[in-house]
């Protein structure tokens, strides 16, 4: 059980609540615009903590965003508390990626009016101008972006992306369901492992209306429809300015920077 109206009200949500495509749309979208996907408390050394109490606290009260456990972990509490049939799933992320990579992606499906949708609020993929929500099985255009379901040699469903001309993958994933505990070993090596990427970079995105944003390296990126700006930060007071100012994140504490 969340608390429906504090976590509308984080996402600036003023609209429909009854099950339908137009309520899952419109509250995906308001979700990705105001809660960004980021690993800062990896960075402050805090412990990741998926109890639903903890995501609550975090995203919602505290006005944090996450990475995927935590995002979506929580917007799945919301969608059930709404009324919608979420599976949680489990995905391999290949975007960016070399080999056979594990499970370590958390992505929601949601059976509405006999049509499956992926839902996604939770992926920090920085070529995407659009998060990711289609009905699966069908090829889709959202946006600028464009996305499609393929199917791998393992049997495995296979979402793509047409960046830049070319088909690209961003990660493959089964139908079983996944219990909110299956992910614990995931998220213990995405905020432990030396060798996960979380842990070697800070990074903070989200959409906008027409482009991106994106913190990591040091760098600010904000792209747009026709162009990117770009600042470089040299202070962690700096560091902690833009993140105010671009994601709505207040970080008090010290940042390994």
């Amino acid at each position: 059980m969340v608390d429906r109206s504090a976590y509308l009200a984080r996402i600036r949500y003023e609209g429909a609540v009854l099950p339908s495509a137009e309520t899952l749309r419109a509250l995906h979208l308001a979700h990705v615009l105001t809660v960004p996907f980021e690993n800062l408390d990896v960075h402050l050394r805090r412990p990741i903590s998926l109890d639903p109490a903890d995501l609550f606290r975090k995203i919602v009260l505290s006005r944090r965003g996450g990475y995927c456990f935590e995002l979506n972990g929580l917007f799945a509490l919301l969608l059930e508390e709404l009324g919608f049939v979420v599976r949680r799933l489990a995905a391999r992320v290949l975007y960016g990626t070399e080999g056979v990579r594990p499970r370590s992606h958390q992505v929601l499906l949601v059976h509405l009016d006999g049509e499956r949708w992926l839902v996604d609020v939770g992926f920090g993929g920085q070529g995407l101008r659009e998060p990711l929500l289609f009905v699966a099985g069908q090829e889709h255009r959202q946006g600028p972006d464009q996305f499609r379901l393929t199917t791998d040699e393992r049997g495995e469903h296979v979402l793509e992306c047409r960046l830049e001309e070319a088909w690209t993958n961003l990660y493959s994933f089964a139908l079983d369901p996944w219990l909110p505990v299956d992910y614990q070993f995931a998220n213990y090596y995405h905020s432990h492992a030396p060798e996960s990427p979380f842990v070697q970079r800070l990074i903070c995105t989200m959409p906008t209306l027409d482009g991106r944003k994106i913190f990591t390296e040091k760098l600010l990126k904000v792209r747009g429809l026709d162009d990117t700006q770009k600042h470089h930060v040299t202070s962690e007071g700096e560091c902690q300015q833009l993140l105010q100012e671009h994601f709505g994140l207040t970080i008090n504490d010290h940042l390994r920077f």
